[in-house]
C-alpha cells in the first residue's frame, strides 16, 4: 500500500553531525577513563603526592590548561598541594579571600567560578583564561582545583567530569588525618640536593654567603649558588621568604 508521505525512510545523517557524535563518544571515554585511574589510584595507594600530580597532569590535559594546582584547606587557608606550571609553590598558605572565600563558602554547590588575578599564578600573562573548581564533601569546602590557559577548554562533558573527580577527592580527603603538613614537607626537602637541604638549614639564621661558606667549608661563590638553586627550587623571591619556609618546616635560627 502506497501513501503520498514516505516515512520509511529516515533522512541520512551528515558526515558534520556523524563526526560530532564520534568525537563526542571519543571525549566520553576519556572521560571515563580519567575518573576510574584516579579511583584506582586511590584504592591502590591513597591519596598522595603522586597520586594528585597524575590528577592535576590527566585534568590539564583534558582542560587544555598550562597552569594548574590543587590547594587544600586547612586552618581557614588553602595549602597548595601540587601544582603544575608557573603557580605559587608547594606549601603555600593562601588567605581564603575575595572569590577563593565564595568558592568555598559553606554550604558548596558545584560550580565553576571563573576570575582573574587570584594571585594563585605567578605568570603575568593577562590573556590566561582562569577557572576554579571547589573540592567539597557534603557541600562542606575541602580545597580547590584551579585551572589557568589560554586554551582553556571547559564543557558540559569536561565540567561533568570534573564534579565526579571533584566529589570523589573530597571524599578521599575527609578519610586523611592529616593529608597535608607530611606529604609537602617530603615534597619539598626531595625537591632539594643534600648541600641544598644544608644551606636551606641553615637561612633562619641569617648568615651570609661567605658566612654560610665558612660554617661548610665551600666557597663563597658556590654558596651562592646554593642558595640561589634553593630559591629558585622553592619559588620563593628571596632569602628572607625561603627562611621563613624553613622555620615552617621546623628548622630554627
Amino acid at each position: 500500500m502506497r501513501t503520498d508521505s514516505i516515512k520509511d525512510f529516515e533522512q541520512p545523517i551528515s558526515a558534520r553531525v556523524l563526526k560530532e557524535s564520534i568525537r563526542q563518544s571519543q571525549a566520553n571515554d576519556t572521560y571515563l577513563r580519567l575518573y576510574l585511574s584516579f579511583g584506582i589510584q586511590l584504592f591502590e595507594s591513597g591519596w598522595n603526592i603522586n597520586t594528585a600530580q597524575n590528577l592535576l597532569l590527566s585534568i590539564s590535559n583534558m582542560a587544555s590548561a598550562q597552569h594548574a594546582l590543587i590547594a587544600i584547606e586547612s586552618s581557614g587557608k588553602l595549602v597548595v598541594f601540587t601544582q603544575l606550571g608557573q603557580t605559587l609553590p608547594v606549601g603555600s598558605r593562601v588567605p581564603m579571600m575575595g572569590v577563593l572565600a565564595t568558592c568555598l563558602k559553606k554550604p558548596v554547590h558545584f560550580a565553576i567560578h571563573e576570575n582573574k588575578n587570584t594571585r594563585l599564578w605567578t605568570h603575568a600573562d593577562t590573556n590566561q583564561h582562569e577557572c576554579l573548581l571547589p573540592v567539597a564533601i557534603g557541600q562542606s569546602g575541602k580545597g580547590i582545583i584551579a585551572l589557568s590557559g589560554t586554551k582553556l577548554t571547559l564543557g558540559t562533558a569536561e565540567t561533568e567530569s570534573l564534579q565526579s573527580i571533584a566529589g570523589l577527592l573530597g571524599l578521599a580527603l575527609l578519610q586523611q588525618q592529616n593529608p597535608l603538613r607530611s606529604e609537602i614537607d617530603r615534597s619539598i626537602l626531595e625537591s632539594l640536593t643534600p648541600r641544598e637541604r644544608e644551606i636551606f638549614a641553615l637561612l633562619p639564621s641569617g648568615l651570609t654567603n661567605n658566612e654560610l661558606a665558612a660554617k661548610l667549608g665551600i666557597a663563597a661563590g658556590t654558596a651562592k649558588i646554593h642558595v640561589e638553586r634553593v630559591l629558585n627550587k622553592l619559588g620563593v623571591k628571596d632569602r628572607t621568604q625561603a627562611a621563613v619556609k624553613a622555620v615552617e618546616l621546623g628548622y630554627k635560627s
